[in-house]
């Protein structure tokens, strides 16, 4: 029987999965670099809201698994690093710092990255069997 935090992990997963592998790319291959750059710095920070409030229903419904705890409490630090990031991100595109950029950037790919793995290995491993 699964458990509402798996639920929730599998719904992280799924719209980190479907975000970067076919939204984000089609974007960039249907639109103009100015309006795709212009539809993704709108979509992104609605991305990382969501997996966020995802992480704190995670959490909330985790009770006394810790396992859940990890991995959704992760996701609402993980998410709101990001979130937060979005504005520094594009204003340093916006400046031509692409030192900065690249680097805040691959912060986020970078979390978002481990977060999937969590949620994945919570959802196939770390939860408990009933």
């Amino acid at each position: 029987m699964a458990t509402f935090p798996r639920f929730a992990s599998v719904a992280v997963a799924t719209l980190i999965l479907f975000q970067s592998a076919v939204v984000a790319p089609a974007i960039n291959v249907a639109l103009e670099p100015e309006p795709a750059a212009l539809m993704l710095r709108f979509l992104w920070p609605i991305f990382f809201a969501i997996i966020g409030i995802l992480g704190i229903v995670g959490v909330v419904s985790s009770r006394k698994q810790l396992s859940g705890l990890i991995v959704n409490g992760a996701t609402v630090l993980g998410m709101a690093v990001c979130y937060f990031l979005v504005p520094v991100i594009n204003g340093a595109k916006d400046s031509d710092n692409m030192g900065l950029w690249n680097s805040l950037h691959m912060v986020t790919v970078g979390l978002t990255l481990v977060l999937l793995i969590a949620h994945l290995g919570y959802v196939f491993r770390w939860h408990r069997r009933e």
